[in-house]
């Protein structure tokens, strides 16, 4: 159990660690802020920024998410593959 809880810590770490480097990239690329742009805004940028960083922050909650998951499956398969271990042979005297 403890190797499944520390492979589900490990990897949601990683993945919110490249979830916060990649999602600005991602939101920049998918979407477009649902707020009006142009030099009548380009003062209050208020709304735009709201809007992003709640991506960003659902970004990163689904990546961690997704990293726990992958980490829980990791962490069971690497438990299932333990070696039996035989007791030990005695000597004859």
């Amino acid at each position: 159990m403890k190797r499944v809880t520390i492979a589900a810590l490990v990897s949601a770490l990683v993945f919110g660690i490249l979830s916060t480097w990649l999602g600005p990239k991602m939101i920049a690329y998918w979407y477009a802020p649902p707020v009006p742009s142009g030099a009548s805004v380009a003062f209050n940028c208020t709304d735009a920024v709201t809007w992003a960083m709640n991506k960003l922050v659902l970004t990163q909650l689904i990546g961690s998410l997704v990293g726990a998951v992958i980490g829980i499956v990791i962490g069971v398969l690497v438990a299932r593959r333990k070696p039996v271990q035989s007791p030990p042979a005695t000597k004859p005297a």
